[in-house]
């Protein structure tokens, strides 16, 4: 084989390992990018120490997973969730701490990727007369 011939398979297979580069990358960043999108649009917690949470899927896929709700004290509960694309679903449960009206308590979400955030719940005297809408 030639120089040229050799150049033109050299290129050829340079060509072929950038494209298929590209194609892996591009498809672990949108994968990643799916649990992002995924959050808490609403949250609430009675004296009881029960709490809701309203979580919405912005896509683009359904999505099904687990998440930890915590308290600064330490105490946590983990809830399945099951969104569809576009939905807003209502989670709700127990965390079994008081918690005072008028006050501004933290909840922290850590979500199955081991991202933590921190919702500010509005408490409300019984959680069962609210609804996600």
């Amino acid at each position: 084989m030639d120089s040229l011939g050799f150049l033109v398979v050299l290129v050829v297979v340079l060509v072929i390992a950038f494209v298929l580069g590209f194609w892996l990358i591009s498809s672990f960043l949108v994968a990643k990018e799916e649990f992002s999108r995924v959050y808490s649009i609403a949250a609430y917690v009675d004296a009881g120490g029960g709490f809701l949470l309203c979580v919405y899927n912005a896509g683009p896929h359904d999505f099904y997973g687990r998440w930890l709700v915590s308290t600064k004290s330490g105490k946590s509960v983990e809830v399945s969730l099951a969104v569809p694309v576009g939905r807003t679903v209502a989670v709700r449960g127990s965390l079994g701490e008081s918690f005072t009206p008028g006050t501004s308590p933290a909840l922290i979400l850590v979500t199955g990727s081991g991202r933590g955030y921190v919702v500010n719940p509005i408490v409300v005297p019984d959680i069962s007369s609210v609804s996600c809408g």
